[in-house]
């Protein structure tokens, strides 16, 4: 059940901290200034229904969303179950029907429990019915955004947008880590970044194990990269077993003495791994637990089962 809490909780640099460090800021002097008007102000998270739901959609969402709630802000689940029916990835297993998309996001909001979002300080909206209410607003305005723009000229937009760095998004210049050549290992084996969230200890393991993890390399690590987005903030450290050098378990509280381990050979792939497996499966096991023991988490797990074969 949602409750607003309607409270102002820590100083002004810790609230607009908290959102900087979930999203990209592109104006933090427009921030400042709504903070300063309305102390209290409601967070939108947009969410996707998908049936897939991965490790770090489920982790960092949960993760970011309990921070606005700590922090006081009013949070709104935006699911948007809406342009879901306009997904071809979606529409081909289970059609357009609203219903079963809906279906879909109930199961994202019953992962996202079990890992542990404050659901109490959460209200759920359906994109659906916001568009609805303003049915005539929302085609008016949708109609004069695709009369004066087209494909071409919104992907370019976007492509400048995406760069990291400001002064480029004035310019116009792509960020060259976007143009930049993948190998072959690190475009087949993106670490855990579309791995289901329901996976089992065996399959975690599998996954890690042909993950691209090169020597010494602590750049375009994909695992490293997983302990310093998902690992570090989750739990606020990471403790490696160390094997290979018999250096027995040491513990990193932040990702720069990681990393500067990493490079020098003291911390080695293999007992990277090891380390990564382990502190994955403790995050997902009261997801495992929850949906093998709760009777309506088990009905939903069900039906994205039989999405993903196309029975619905």
């Amino acid at each position: 059940m949602f409750e607003p809490t309607g409270t102002v909780c820590g100083s002004f640099d810790q609230k607009l901290a908290t959102l900087r460090s979930i999203g990209d800021c592109v104006s933090e002097y427009e921030l400042s200034v709504l903070l300063k008007k309305i102390p209290v102000p409601v967070c939108y998270v947009w969410c996707d229904p998908s049936p897939w739901m991965h490790i770090t959609q489920g982790i960092s969402m949960t993760s970011n969303v309990n921070k606005m709630v700590k922090a006081g802000f009013e949070v709104k689940l935006l699911m948007a179950d809406w342009f879901a029916r306009m997904d071809p990835q979606i529409t081909m297993k289970v059609g357009s029907d609203l219903s079963n998309i809906q279906t879909i996001g109930r199961y994202n909001i019953e992962v996202w429990k079990a890992i542990g979002m404050n659901l109490g300080g959460v209200e759920v909206v359906q994109l659906s019915d916001k568009i609805s209410c303003k049915t005539d607003e929302y085609w008016s305005l949708a109609m004069d955004i695709a009369r004066k723009s087209d494909l071409s000229r919104i992907k370019s937009w976007l492509r400048v947008y995406a760069s990291k760095d400001p002064s480029m998004r004035c310019q116009g210049s792509i960020d060259p880590y976007m143009s930049r050549e993948f190998s072959a290992a690190e475009i087949a084996n993106p670490c855990l970044q579309s791995a289901g969230i329901l996976l089992q200890k065996e399959e975690v393991c599998s996954k890690i194990e042909d993950a691209f993890c090169p020597l010494k390399n602590a750049k375009c690590n994909p695992c490293l990269e997983y302990i310093k987005y998902i690992i570090l903030p989750w739990f606020g450290k990471f403790e490696v077993l160390q094997t290979v050098e018999n250096s027995g378990i040491k513990t990193f509280m932040c990702m720069e003495e990681l990393a500067a381990d990493y490079e020098s050979g003291a911390l080695h792939p293999i007992d990277v791994k090891q380390a990564l497996v382990k502190a994955i499966n403790m995050m997902l096991q009261p997801v495992r637990d929850h949906f093998s023991s709760n009777d309506e988490a088990k009905e939903l797990k069900e039906a994205m089962q039989c999405l993903s074969t196309n029975k619905i």
